[in-house]
């Protein structure tokens, strides 16, 4: 009797430790349906296109460290670097999206997990051509108190919840990506709070059809905190920087919660800014836990 209660308490700390691996990363195999949601198309719908600009933003070097950090395990594939955050370190990637998730760089055990690119992303060779449509990284936001709510001074991701605040954001328009011997640029064009898996449209897939493509980020613009006027059209490559939240509750009452920072890449002869352009959205749209 004694065994049995042994292995079915052992089969749930399994089935536990699998829910929660899945809820961080949000990647599930099911899609929802497209549905027949309107889209108003590619053009940039909050206000008139930007001035030109001579400012040049000045990207801290980190080759040499992504260099190290590769010869000491070959799943780092990037640099990211998120101005205004504690956020400069390597980026792994596995064909498994949950084998980082206790493990650092160096796949020693560690709580707090790493940077990982999901499986389906791609870097290639570094080079721009070789990105995938959208880069998605995942990293944990472990909360303070842990799983109870959202803390912007916190390790990895959790910095990212410092994008909730408009001052900040206004003043930190880019996010960089450093592959191989190239720096990319992405300037964030949305930052929202969502359920694990959108509707219609989930961000967490690498490539999207035409339809789809457009489908998302008009979805992910009327969900954003703010209003950025940033064009992203059809041929835009993008970034997609996800982690957990307690917005809406803590982990154990609601463990489907996202927060969501992306940004376009900046391709040649586009212009640079100095602050970004963005206003509180006064109407965000907001998650759907009920399916």
């Amino acid at each position: 009797m004694k065994q049995k209660i042994r292995r079915l308490s052992a089969l749930a700390s399994a089935l536990l430790l699998t829910l929660s691996l899945a809820a961080c990363t949000g990647k599930k195999n099911e899609e929802p349906d497209e549905g027949s949601q309107d889209v108003a198309g590619w053009v940039n719908p909050i206000r008139d296109p930007r001035p030109g600009s001579d400012y040049q933003p000045q990207v801290p070097s980190v080759g040499e460290a992504l260099e190290q950090a590769h010869a000491q395990n070959s799943d780092v594939v990037a640099w990211l670097q998120v101005p205004g955050t504690e956020l400069s370190e390597a980026v792994v990637q596995t064909t498994d999206n949950k084998f980082y998730y206790r493990r650092d760089v160096t796949k020693n055990y560690s709580f707090s997990g790493s940077l990982w690119m999901d499986y389906e992303s791609t870097v290639g060779d570094g080079s721009t051509s070789a990105l995938s449509q959208n880069v998605i990284i995942y990293g944990h936001n472990l909360g303070n108190p842990q799983g109870v709510k959202d803390d912007p001074n916190g390790v990895k991701f959790a910095q990212l919840f410092k994008f909730d605040d408009l001052e900040f954001a206004k003043n930190h328009p880019y996010i960089y990506l450093t592959t191989g011997e190239e720096t990319h640029i992405y300037e964030i064009f949305t930052v929202f709070y969502s359920e694990d898996v959108l509707s219609p449209v989930p961000y967490h897939y690498a490539s999207f059809t035409p339809q789809k493509y457009e489908k998302l980020i008009a979805d992910v613009r009327e969900r954003s905190q703010f209003d950025y006027n940033v064009n992203v059209g059809p041929q835009d490559k993008i970034i997609s920087l996800s982690t957990c939240s307690y917005k809406y509750g803590t982990y154990s009452q609601n463990p489907h919660q996202r927060f969501v920072v992306m940004g376009k890449l900046v391709t040649k002869g586009e212009d640079f800014y100095e602050t970004a352009d963005v206003h509180q959205n006064p109407d965000p749209k907001e998650p759907d836990f009920s399916k």
